[in-house]
């Protein structure tokens, strides 16, 4: 990252991405879309999460996601909308965790 972190910029970040993944309480997951989400996992995961089954993954942020954004609502689109733009770069400018 080439620029120094936001004030506060963590916990803005955390309590909207927070917010975000809340929003899922009032989705409904069919099995279709526990399948769909499973299909995108690798092997392991997809193993761990398939024998723990549809209830259980509800409580997984990543699935939580999958509804979400199967239903319109970006993460991006969420964040925009609520963090201040110095913010809101500084989170896009986070490197992913695979990387």
């Amino acid at each position: 990252m080439n620029f120094a972190m936001p004030q506060g910029a963590l916990g803005d970040i955390a309590f909207t991405t927070y917010l975000y993944y809340r929003e899922a309480r009032n989705v409904q997951a069919t099995h279709a879309e526990f399948a769909a989400w499973l299909a995108t996992l690798p092997a392991g995961r997809r193993a761990h999460a398939e024998s723990r089954g549809l209830a259980s993954a509800r409580s997984i942020p990543d699935f939580k996601r999958f509804l979400l954004e199967k239903r319109g609502y970006s993460l991006t689109d969420f964040l925009s909308a609520r963090l201040s733009p110095s913010v809101l770069a500084f989170w896009q400018a986070l490197p992913d965790e695979d990387e």
